[in-house]
């Protein structure tokens, strides 16, 4: 049964690419750097670490992504963290999993009170029994996000669902050892060959159906409270 569903943020919770894709371009120009830059490029921004995703994206020379990623993060605090939106029934669901006594959380690469600042920008911050990601002074892989979610919850790795949109997702779950749900309406899976056989949701209500299925049903609530 699942007694806890963790999500990732961008891309699963959040349409996040406007102020992403802003800030990065911001931070690019900034840096002096003229090149265009396709939607494809900026689409791998969005995933990885971030000092990773100015080298997958922009291939960045080494020697200006501390200067790249101080600017990112000065702009996006001013901007570029409004610029996002839910997705379409995700508030819904979190308040039907509440209602089922299904705890959820936020494991994501993007930085933990950053994304609490989003969350509650969002209207959506209470809804979450705990969130965790990056940390400047911890080297924290996605599966340690994962883990450390799963902790607080006091629950079993097998009783928690990691949910996400991209590669990164999968593989944090996997080195977590917690079962995984891949979403299709994010930044990835555009290729189904990236999902390695996992389930997989198109939207919110997708989401649900497949939490309801594993627990024996949408019509046993009663016997999960």
């Amino acid at each position: 049964m699942i007694k806890g569903v963790f999500f990732d943020f961008d891309g699963t919770i959040a349409d996040s690419s406007e102020g992403i894709f802003h800030t990065a371009l911001y931070t690019i120009r900034a840096l002096g750097i003229t090149k265009e830059y396709s939607e494809s490029d900026l689409r791998k921004f969005v995933g990885p670490p971030l000092r990773d995703c100015f080298r997958v994206a922009f291939g960045l020379d080494p020697s200006l992504i501390d200067d790249a990623v101080s600017i990112y993060r000065e702009e996006y605090l001013r901007t570029g963290y409004r610029m996002m939106r839910l997705y379409p029934g995700i508030k819904e669901l979190l308040g039907k999993l509440h209602a089922d006594g299904i705890m959820t959380g936020i494991a994501t690469f993007k930085g933990e009170d950053l994304v609490k600042l989003c969350l509650e920008n969002l209207g959506v911050l209470h809804l979450f029994d705990t969130v965790h990601g990056s940390n400047e002074r911890e080297n924290r892989t996605k599966g340690d996000i994962i883990r450390m979610c799963v902790s607080d919850s006091g629950i079993a790795d097998v009783e928690a669902l990691m949910v996400g949109d991209t590669a990164n997702d999968l593989k944090g779950a996997l080195d977590a050892s917690v079962p995984f749900l891949g979403v299709r309406y994010g930044f990835g899976f555009a290729d189904m060959k990236e999902l390695d056989g996992s389930p997989y949701a198109d939207d919110a209500d997708g989401i649900y159906r497949y939490i309801c299925n594993r627990n024996g049903g949408e019509h046993d609530r009663e016997d999960q409270d």
